[in-house]
């Protein structure tokens, strides 16, 4: 379950609700763009934004990805598992997968000694609506 309340020990400003309402509701992860164009209020600024998804993620409550090939910085609240993603190469679309496809880790790295602490995967390809659009 993905924590949807009011961070415990973050100080609430009318600015921070509104990122945090629009990180809660969102189903994939979004950029600071999307929420600026989201909140559209005339009084938060993209440096609030940046500051507060800073704030965030350094204290471990939202999780910042990017995608190959690209410098736009992802959103999300931290999910308790991990997710990854099958992005669209054309529109950017996200779909995420519900489980993660990395069974087990590579017998090499076991044989190296290797500790896994994390991994992040990516999915590229064409999403259906890109598809049917020519």
């Amino acid at each position: 379950m993905i924590l949807t309340n009011w961070p415990e020990g973050i100080k609430k400003t009318k600015q921070r609700e509104a990122i945090w309402s629009v990180l809660t509701d969102a189903t994939k992860p979004i950029t600071a763009l999307d929420i600026a164009e989201t909140i559209s209020d005339g009084t938060t600024w993209m440096s609030t934004i940046y500051r507060t998804l800073e704030m965030l993620e350094t204290k471990g409550i939202i999780t910042r990805t990017t995608i190959m090939g690209s410098d736009m910085a992802y959103y999300e609240i931290t999910p308790h598992t991990h997710r990854h993603y099958a992005v669209c190469t054309k529109c950017g679309d996200m779909v995420p997968l519900h489980t993660c496809p990395v069974v087990e880790m590579p017998q090499e790295l076991t044989d190296a000694g290797f500790t896994v602490t994390e991994h992040h995967l990516e999915i590229a390809g064409i999403c259906q609506k890109c598809k049917q659009t020519k």
